[in-house]
């Protein structure tokens, strides 16, 4: 049977349940996934500081290779998967002032801080801190057909552990509240979240028990004159366990970990859009991506 419990605000009334099937047709999809080609050096960099960088980029870009997998959908079984055992979940959580995710505005005043709530109830977490979110809303917004705000169809962690780190840095610049954070438990978080129901482009994740941080991930280091950030990029592994949920609703957003630092290796979770061919001439995706660092007393 499931569970309720409901999420009050000060500016929304929000509840989070067990998901439960909606009577959309389980099915598994096969399909490809751009991955990396795999290379002996496990970290390669770029330098935007310097002359170049272009060239650079159009050379790592000749690394992509294209893998046949197996996509599970979960539909159905959503409560085998959990944030600490395979690095991510689904969950059913309903906002119901929310109206146009799009509205940057309402975004601001009604999503974000009912997420965080989600995200404390789901997490046990006693601080959030959002540092970013995307809407990908193509059909609504012209303007906003730019390639950083398409769907990524690359196999791709946003962080390496290293990466997390000093991107936290940047956040949390008072060093005595710093090193506070750091007694503690620290997640990275996105959580993602349909505008309408997917169909196409949808966002497969990787379970983490099925990758080999060694030899699966490459650091990908973007250098600039003020600084870096890391992400990691994904060999193929014919072991990984890839998941998607079928038919995702706006009410169903799926929280995965970019970073854990008390887990083995990191937690760097891989995760990429794919291709169902099925529905390859629907509209295109609307979603909203919310990124945040969790913290956890130690």
């Amino acid at each position: 049977m499931a569970t309720t419990l409901t999420l009050t605000t000060a500016i929304t009334s929000t509840s989070i349940v067990d998901i439960e099937s909606v009577g959309e047709e389980k099915r598994d999809i096969t399909t490809l996934l751009n991955y990396w080609k795999r290379l002996e050096n496990r970290s390669i960099s770029v330098d935007f500081s310097t002359p170049g960088a272009q060239e650079r980029l159009d050379e790592l870009s000749n690394l992509n290779e294209a893998h046949t997998v197996l996509i599970h959908d979960v539909r159905g079984d959503e409560s085998k998967y959990t944030l600490e055992r395979n690095g991510f979940q689904y969950v059913h959580h309903h906002v119901k002032e929310l109206e146009d995710c799009s509205n940057e505005e309402q975004v601001r005043e009604v999503l974000l801080p009912a997420t965080e709530e989600l995200v404390k109830q789901i997490t046990g977490a006693t601080k959030i801190v959002t540092f970013a979110h995307r809407i990908r809303c193509f059909a609504t917004d012209e303007r906003q057909f730019a390639a950083s705000q398409a769907p990524a169809h690359d196999v791709h962690s946003d962080f390496t552990s290293s990466g997390a780190m000093e991107h936290l840095k940047d956040i949390i610049q008072d060093q005595a509240e710093f090193n506070r954070l750091l007694d503690g438990r620290i997640l990275a978080i996105n959580v993602w979240r349909p505008l309408k129901q997917i169909r196409k482009d949808p966002l497969a994740v990787c379970d983490w028990r099925s990758v080999d941080s060694e030899t699966d991930l490459v650091a990908n280091r973007m250098i600039f004159s003020h600084g870096w950030k890391e992400l990691a990029k994904a060999n193929f592994n014919p072991k990984h366990m890839w998941y998607y949920l079928g038919g995702q609703m706006p009410n169903e957003p799926l929280l995965f970990k970019q970073f854990d630092s008390k887990a083995k290796d990191g937690m760097n979770l891989p995760h990429t859009a794919f291709v169902d061919l099925k529905y390859i001439e629907c509209n295109p995706r609307e979603s909203i991506e919310i990124k945040m660092y969790a913290f956890l007393s130690s």
